[in-house]
């Protein structure tokens, strides 16, 4: 028995480290674009600087699968693109907002990293409004919005799948208020493909960039 009981152990604990790192490793995301966006708020260049660096150690990875529903995609320039491209710029005093989708398309070749990149895209939602996008996914999903300064999102999340799976995770607090960032977990089946529809609502009285996160 107990030569059965260590190896279950073992395996446990290794589960429960590469959950752990999973966690952080988004959660160190999350925490940098936070840090770059309320760095640009305040045009501290140093704090611009190491929120880059900190983006950069990330090593994140575009999240090309990420579909925007809208009938044209809108424009990023004039706002906040959330890679270390642009916060280098900024931090240079280059005036790079004017150059915003140029700035974000140029993150889409960083390239893939091993072992699952936490993935990063810069979207837009127009004041008063919201914009719906879809991805595949399966088994652990976390999700997460940042929402340049002064913008306040809610997110919602509805999950389908052809074995008939039909489930919400919709933000609960100050929902039609919004918040300056968003973040959620959730269990999704691993042995079907499932299809995520993921809602960013704009609460505020301007237009906004965000950045949508995905482990």
């Amino acid at each position: 028995m107990k030569r059965l009981i260590l190896p279950f152990l073992a395996v446990l604990t290794t589960l429960s480290v590469y959950a752990q790192k999973g966690d952080s490793d988004i959660q160190a995301v999350f925490e940098a674009c936070i840090a770059m966006r309320d760095a640009v708020a305040t045009n501290d260049t140093a704090a611009i600087r190491q929120s880059a660096a900190a983006l950069r150690n990330c090593q994140t990875a575009d999240f090309s699968t990420l579909n925007c529903q809208d009938d044209s995609v809108a424009s990023l320039n004039g706002h906040l693109v959330f890679n270390e491209t642009f916060a280098d710029s900024l931090a240079e005093g280059i005036d790079v907002y004017r150059d915003a989708d140029k700035l974000s398309r140029s993150g889409i070749h960083r390239g893939q990293t091993p072992n699952g990149s936490i993935l990063t895209k810069t979207c837009f939602v127009k004041a008063g409004q919201s914009t719906k996008y879809t991805f595949g996914s399966k088994g652990h999903q976390e999700l997460a919005v940042v929402a340049e300064a002064g913008g306040l999102v809610t997110m919602r999340i509805h999950v389908t799948n052809d074995a008939g799976l039909n489930k919400r995770y919709d933000d609960t607090r100050d929902v039609k208020k919004g918040q300056p960032h968003r973040k959620t977990s959730f269990e999704l089946p691993t042995d079907k493909r499932n299809t995520v529809e993921l809602e960013i609502i704009n609460c505020g009285k301007k237009d906004c960039s965000v950045v949508v996160i995905s482990n």
